[in-house]
């Protein structure tokens, strides 16, 4: 019910009065630390090992929040990370109040004793002899109206209800020292929702974490995070039991709001042309007659006539023999003139004749018939005249049903599958006789040799005439008729419930102390569109995943954890007391092992690669003095970035196919043109065919005159000349259809939270410390993201992938001191190494390697640091290898000033200088050559920007709220972030 009243947190005007408010008024508590929201979220790969990505248009990883806002463990950070394990430890008193830039070195040697407990291992048992009674004195024996029986009981109930209240206190104040000076051993939450240094369960009971921006350029997100957790102080318990053993549990409730990235919904209409084209060939050869063939050596001046009457008709295949007539009339005689005899059909070879071309030469003996070379075969297009009904010319439709008749097959005209050209071939290349009956492909004799066809009839023979090529389908062209354009932000919601478990145990016989934890986060996540209410089931699924996993750690049985809360429960509920340490350790030692271990876990939460951690199982792990390893299992969500782009195609009305283009040879490809010519039959040597017949007609006179017509089949042949003795034809033919078509282009540009189980190791021993991690993540549908159903034109991620870190350093820290031997200053040196590598490398997640050396110096009235570095970066827009640099300088009145630098292809930069003015308040001013942008994945946009700062801070922890108000090149930019609690 808490919770639920507490939603009310996560309106922006609420949220934004808060910020003003504890920005304005000091003495609250907010808070924001300076190791999750760093002073530029935005800021240059050259703080402190910053990491850099790439620009868009495809992502600037050097402002990507993966690596610099959300995930608190940044490279850039190390320094600062650092502190965590000595921030709290009071300084030397020969050394005065200034900028804490060496908080990283362990100097816990150096110090003196705090002035009072607040070490994780202090007896905070109260003397309950000393305890008063509340109320008690005020108690008026005269005023009671009770007996001295009813007195005694109610004396003995108010003192076990305030006995009940002090130990309480006694334990959130024990567990707020711990959380102050050890927030890591402590760390109540995921490492997402707040940063462990805001927990302070014996004032506050709520945390929050934001991140605001607002800006008058480009497109953005205002709220990038907001998240919310509630730790009731009866949730919270910390108490010593018997063999040294220390027992803390937290429990709490969280919520939040993340931005998850930015959906671009294009939506275009329009005109899509498909265009293919088909290459038409066709070559025709007169083969000449050879007239020493056909008549042999007979000399034609010996040729001689015979006349003949009579028709002979023998079986088909039997060479008829000559018919003789014998009329009876002398042609010797004077009064007989024989009329000359003329050639029958001398049109049936020749091409301009109905007997002939018209006749496709049938009347010719076949032997001598025009013989004609077809240089390439046939296919067969007719079906696309669809019986008539469609003319060969440009802009006429020819109907489906005619184009699939044809094998002229357009498939899906969007994809282009089943894109086909069937058409069959109809006859093939030779030499062949162009003869009705004899020729095998009956269109192209007609259009080889008959003239008399009118134009429809010779295009449909023209279209089986030719070899037809199909050229392939055009790359369609567009022409568009309308396009809207609409943007959403995703968000990501989650309400989870951390529980955290931890048990330290001082070693009875040697100088450590065991260290085991078990954390789970169990919880629900929902990635959804705010203005819409629409959910991404696949995100929302995957990141619940992540969470879900973190339940399984809330019902592992670990003996050594679960009997030592449950006895410290016990003695809890009994009024008994904190059980006194009996360790070998002194107390300097016990807490320069709570300090390694401290730092160990901060080593770990830096290098690990979870975005937000639902479990933990950190095996017993044994932590000296000078060394310390741990070895952990954790599950959470892993933060990837992603770029897809998505494109859905419908067709709205579907075209009709038509000739677009025509550059035909159909009017003047053939025919090839003959002249018939007689040739006497018997001075050749041709075979005269199984027909004759003869015809003798006399006419006689009254005077006795007699006139002689003879015909004899077997006088002459007619053998066809050519006049026109070859053609040739290369056509093209162009199909279009115009279709309209409907395209949506769903952009998403932001972030994925995927189900992960991490195995990870880290340590120290003496001045060096590593940490590494292997990890395995899960995409339960990698071509999917909120407002992308298909990523089928944008970045790919595969469904598993691996990923690795490793860091490594070495402090070397050296204390300068002066004439009476007392701390002057403080000299470290810091060679860093961190590499990042994952299976899935692309643009947006690259392999990277940073290798720096940081120097600081710490002195009495000032400090700085120096910080030049390399980094190697795949698929980097500003440069694979990049030089980088950063500088701080600090004095003990509260100035100080930063300075980075990136080198690559180009060089970018940012001053920044701070006073403070106040305990908690300090103002600014700062200049830069870029501004950061965020449409989903955050991107740098070069141009100054320069403006002023307000920060409050709680020098306890190095946290702050701050402000940066500025104005540039590209126009006014407001970002808020921090974290605070009440």
């Amino acid at each position: 019910m808490r919770l639920r009243n507490k939603l009310s947190l996560f309106w922006l005007c609420f949220l934004s009065c808060a910020i003003i408010t504890k920005l304005i008024f000091p003495q609250l508590t907010a808070l924001a630390s300076e190791l999750t929201v760093p002073e530029e979220n935005v800021n240059l790969i050259t703080d402190n090992i910053i990491q850099i990505n790439d620009d868009l248009p495809e992502v600037d990883k050097s402002t990507d929040e993966t690596w610099e806002v959300e995930q608190h463990n940044s490279e850039r950070q190390l320094p600062q990370d650092l502190k965590i394990a000595n921030s709290s430890l009071p300084e030397t008193e020969n050394i005065n109040e200034f900028s804490r830039i060496s908080q990283i070195i362990p100097i816990e040697e150096f110090q003196v004793e705090p002035p009072q407990p607040t070490d994780i291992e202090i007896e905070l048992e109260p003397e309950e002899d000393e305890t008063p009674i509340p109320g008690e004195q005020e108690a008026k024996p005269e005023t009671q109206p009770y007996t001295p029986k009813q007195q005694i009981l109610i004396r003995q109930l108010r003192q076990s209800k305030n006995t009940r209240k002090i130990q309480q206190q006694i334990v959130l104040d024990a567990l707020t020292f711990s959380a102050n000076r050890y927030p890591l051993i402590v760390n109540p939450t995921d490492n997402f929702t707040f940063i462990p240094q805001l927990f302070n369960p014996n004032k506050d009971e709520n945390y929050i974490d934001t991140d605001i921006r607002i800006r008058s350029y480009g497109d953005y997100q205002i709220i990038n995070k907001f998240t919310y957790g509630e730790f009731l102080k009866p949730d919270q318990f910390y108490w010593v039991i018997d063999d040294n053993r220390i027992v803390i549990e937290t429990k709490g409730s969280q919520a939040g709001i993340v931005a998850q990235g930015r959906e671009t919904d294009t939506y275009i209409t329009q005109d899509m042309t498909s265009e293919q084209g088909f290459w038409g060939l066709q070559s025709l050869f007169n083969i000449p007659t050879d007239f020493e063939n056909l008549t042999g050596t007979v000399d034609t001046n010996d040729l001689s006539i015979t006349s003949i009457a009579g028709q002979l008709i023998n079986p088909e295949g039997i060479p008829a023999g000559r018919v003789i007539i014998n009329s009876g009339v002398n042609t010797d005689t004077p009064n007989v003139t024989v009329l000359e005899n003329t050639t029958s059909m001398l049109g049936s070879g020749s091409t301009l004749s109905s007997e002939g071309g018209d006749a496709l030469f049938q009347y010719l003996d076949s032997i001598n018939a025009p013989r004609i070379l077809q240089g390439f075969p046939t296919n067969n297009l007719q079906p696309i005249l669809d019986g008539g009904n469609v003319r060969l010319r440009e802009g006429d439709i020819i109907p489906n049903s005619a184009l699939e008749e044809a094998g002229i097959l357009w498939g899906n005209i969007l994809t282009g599958e089943g894109f086909d050209f069937t058409a069959p071939i109809t006859s093939f290349p030779g030499v062949k006789i162009a003869q009705l009956g004899r020729f095998d492909n009956y269109d192209l004799l007609n259009v080889a040799v008959n003239p008399f066809l009118t134009q429809q009839e010779k295009d449909f023979h023209y279209l089986n005439s030719l070899q037809w090529v199909s050229l392939g389908k055009r790359d369609p062209q567009f022409e568009t008729l309308s396009e809207t354009q609409t943007t959403d932000n995703w968000k990501r919601l989650f309400v989870s419930y951390p529980h955290n478990r931890t048990i330290l145990q001082y070693d009875p016989v040697e100088i450590s102390a065991t260290y085991s934890n078990l954390f789970s986060n169990p919880g629900l996540s929902i990635t959804a569109k705010l203005t819409s209410g629409k959910i991404d089931v696949v995100q929302s699924v995957n990141s619940t995943i992540g969470l879900l996993l973190g339940g399984i750690f809330e019902y592992i049985e670990i003996d050594d954890i679960n009997q030592g809360l449950e006895e410290a429960r016990e003695r809890f509920d009994n009024g008994a007391g904190f059980t006194p340490l009996n360790a070998p350790a002194t107390p300097l030692q016990r807490r320069q092992i709570n300090n390694r271990l401290n730092r160990t876990l901060a080593y770990s939460n830096t290098s690990s690669g979870l975005e937000q951690v639902s479990g933990t199982y950190t095996l017993p792990s044994k932590i000296t003095p000078t060394n310390s390893s741990i070895l952990q299992i954790r599950t959470g969500n892993h933060k990837r970035a992603v770029q897809f782009l998505g494109r859905e195609v419908e067709i709205l009305q579907e075209g009709d196919t038509f000739f677009s283009d025509l550059r035909l040879s159909n009017e003047r490809f053939g025919p090839l043109t003959y002249i018939g010519n007689p040739i006497p039959l018997n001075s050749t040597s041709i075979n005269p065919i199984n027909e004759s017949s003869a015809l003798e007609v006399v006419l006689t006179s009254p005077q006795g005159e007699q006139f002689v017509q003879r015909f004899n089949s077997s006088d002459n042949t007619v053998v066809p000349i050519s006049v026109r003795s070859a053609d040739l034809a290369f056509d093209y033919i162009e199909l279009a259809r115009v279709d309209r078509i409907g395209t949506r282009f769903s952009n998403f540009n932001g972030y994925l939270s995927l189900p992960t189980v991490e195995l990870l190791a880290a340590g120290s021993s003496g001045d060096f410390n590593y940490s590494a991690n292997l990890g395995a993540w899960l995409n339960i549908n990698a071509d999917s993201a909120p407002g992308v159903a298909n990523n089928n034109l944008g970045t790919k991620e595969p469904t598993l992938g691996l990923y690795t870190n490793i860091l490594l350093n070495y402090i070397k820290t050296t204390v300068e001191l002066d004439e009476n031997n007392q701390p002057l200053a403080l000299n470290t040196q810091i060679p860093f190494l961190r590499i990042n590598l994952n299976s899935a490398s692309n643009s947006n997640n690259p392999n990277a390697t940073f290798l720096s050396y940081v120097y600081q110096r710490q002195g009495r009235n000032f400090g700085f640091s120096l910080a030049p570095g390399i980094a190697l970066i795949s698929e980097n827009s500003n440069g694979n290898l990049l030089g980088i640099f950063n500088g701080e300088f600090s004095t003990s009145t509260g100035l100080s000033f930063k300075s980075n630098l990136e080198i690559g292809k180009e060089i970018f930069f940012q001053l920044q200088g701070l006073q403070r003015v106040s305990t908690n308040i300090s103002l600014g001013a700062f200049i830069k050559n870029y501004s950061i942008n965020n449409p989903g994945l955050s991107t740098r946009i070069s141009g100054f920007n320069y403006g002023t700062i307000i920060r409050h801070s709680f020098p306890q922890n190095s946290v702050f709220l701050e402000a940066q108000i500025g104005t540039g090149d590209n126009g006014f930019d407001l970002q808020i972030q921090g974290g605070y609690r009440f």
